[in-house]
Formats: structure tokens, sequence, C-alpha cells
């Protein structure tokens, strides 16, 4: 018994960190469809792609995961953001955990924090549009109007058809044409 005990802790230690979501083989071809795709099969394949970011190869991770969506939904974001914390200290590569404790802490008006995490969501995952769609605007609602169309146009490249992004990007496109760059 304690032989397989031992053969079982190895090999966990052996296999290192958990892989975070966003290294799943599939998403690959997501992105290259969703980019290069009709837009009518854009929300779709976005849905897709949000769905493998969500699910960490943690167990316990998805389980914390599952329950701070829940407690967003409910407006308890400090739960949330506690159950957030959790989730990223049992799997720190991942991405999406990154993204959603920055959407939390946007809620809860830690704008710096939100930031933080935004930025570690793309280190991670840096296809990550709907955290460049957020550090856009918190750049524009900091009146650095280039620093959001340049972040916005990033998250485009990833998913074209983000009608969010398109719109704020041709807006802050005409508001800085003609203004010294």
């Amino acid at each position: 018994m304690r032989l397989f005990a031992f053969v079982i802790l190895t090999l966990t230690v052996l296999m290192g960190p958990t892989a975070a979501d966003q290294t799943d083989p599939r998403l690959g071809a997501l992105f290259e469809k969703l980019r290069t795709g009709p837009g009518e099969r854009a929300e779709s394949l976005a849905q897709e792609i949000n769905a493998i970011w969500t699910r960490s190869a943690s167990p316990t991770a998805n389980l914390l995961i599952a329950r701070a969506q829940a407690g967003m939904d409910a407006r308890h974001f400090d739960v949330a953001e506690a159950l957030l914390d959790h989730a990223i200290g049992l799997s720190p590569h991942f991405a999406q955990a990154y993204a959603l404790r920055g959407a939390v802490r946007l809620r809860l008006e830690d704008q710096d924090g939100a930031i933080t995490d935004f930025s570690h969501a793309i280190e991670l995952e840096p296809r990550q549009y709907e955290a460049r769609i957020a550090l856009a605007e918190i750049m524009m609602a900091g009146g650095d109007k280039r620093g959001a169309y340049d972040m916005f146009q990033k998250a485009l490249e990833w998913n074209p058809h983000e009608k969010h992004a398109r719109a704020r990007a041709r807006k802050l496109r005409d508001e800085i044409d003609g203004q010294e760059i």
C-alpha cells in the first residue's frame, strides 16, 4: 500500500503544474475559423472558445470557478473574488481565472487589481480578446484614447466579429483622427 501511495505521489510531482485551459489544442483551429470565417458563425465559435477557456485541468479549480460565477450572478463580488483567489492558487497558469477575477475587481472598484489580472490573463493567453476589451475600456475611461484604440485593435485581431470592440474602435478612430499621435 505504501508503495502504491509513493508511486502516485511521484507521478504527481513529475507531471508538474496542471495544464491551463488555454493550452487546449482545439483552440488554434477555432481561432482560425473565428478570424477567417463568416460572421454568422462568430458567436457560436466564441462560445466554444469561452467554454474551453473556462475549464481548467483541475476539477477543484473548475468547481471554484463555477461557484465564483454563481457569486458574480448573485452580485456577491467579495465571495467571487475569494473563490477566484483560491482557483488561481490551485491553477496559477489558468488565464480565465485571472480574467474573471479582473472582472470581479472592476465591480469592486479595484481598478489597479483589475488591470493586473487582465494583463496577466493576456500574458498567459495572448488571444484573450475579452481581457483586451476590458483593458481598452479602462484605458478609454482614463482618457488614453490611443492606447484604448490599439488595445481594441489587438482584440479584433483575434475576434474580428466582436461588435462592441468594432464599434468602440471605430468611434475612437474618428476621435483620434486629426489629433497629434
